[in-house]
């Protein structure tokens, strides 16, 4: 249990690199950010389809209710992202391409959606975890991947709003602590429905597809526009290839 709490740890507390990262060095931060969010949309792509979805199709002897697993999983994501943005965010509306201008409520978006963001993937590292520890590990080094560009852009917004550096650091920590929470819950979850532990993956991975696929390439887009091509698709490159060249090593 304690290397699980290690793994929640690099998943969670990783990311107040990025936030320290854009207070100290914020235009160092603004250079590499989309590279960043290139290299982490890789990552979750790669632990996705190399790692977990594998890992769930070799639990099974008929996989084609691991593919439904994988839909429900995506879908379920989908669903829970439009409830927050329909009951939670609140802009008003800008010009077409542009980010609305935010109202004084988004900081409470992203502090919330932050905590079930970190919660979720708690529970993910201990479903990989229970299935392979070594998936654990190359789990928690996606996430981490994914959570430091993430946390440059919601320290940057916060600061934006005014808060102060002490105060964005220690939510930060309060929050991030919460995949350790949703480790044990995960953890113990996973022993109780161990027959179903497959379909939990198989779930996870089809998370992990969304967030990448709905959330983080997007931004890609917006942020690039048409200017980035080469530092964009090698970081993308590179994160696939780190996760093949881990998953290849642990197994």
């Amino acid at each position: 249990m304690l290397q699980l709490t290690l793994y929640a740890l690099i998943a969670g507390l990783f990311s107040l690199v990025g936030g320290l990262l854009l207070i100290w060095k914020s235009n160092y931060a603004a250079k590499v950010i989309t590279p960043l969010l290139s290299f982490s949309a890789g990552a979750f792509i790669g632990v996705a389809f190399l790692d977990i979805l594998p890992e769930a199709v070799e639990m099974v002897e008929e996989p084609h209710a691991i593919f439904l697993a994988f839909l429900v999983g995506f879908t379920a994501f989908f669903i829970i992202e439009r409830v927050l943005m329909r009951y939670f965010h609140y802009h008003t509306e800008g010009e077409a391409g542009e980010h609305g201008e935010h109202t004084e409520s988004l900081p409470l978006l992203i502090i919330t959606g932050d905590s079930l963001h970190n919660f979720l993937d708690g529970i993910v590292i201990a479903l990989a975890y229970v299935a392979n520890p070594a998936l654990g590990l190359t789990t928690a080094i996606a996430i981490a991947a994914h959570e430091i560009p993430q946390e440059i852009g919601d320290f940057s917004i916060l600061l934006d709003q005014g808060w102060k550096k002490l105060n964005i650091i220690m939510v930060n920590i309060l929050s991030s602590l919460l995949t350790v929470v949703g480790v044990f819950i995960g953890f113990y979850a996973a022993g109780f429905f161990e027959n179903r532990l497959a379909f939990l993956l198989a779930a996870a991975s089809g998370i992990f597809t969304y967030i990448a696929a709905s959330d983080i390439i997007p931004e890609i887009h917006h942020r690039a526009g048409h200017k980035e091509l080469y530092r964009v698709v090698f970081a993308f490159i590179l994160g696939l290839i780190v996760i093949g060249y881990l998953v290849s090593v642990s197994h």
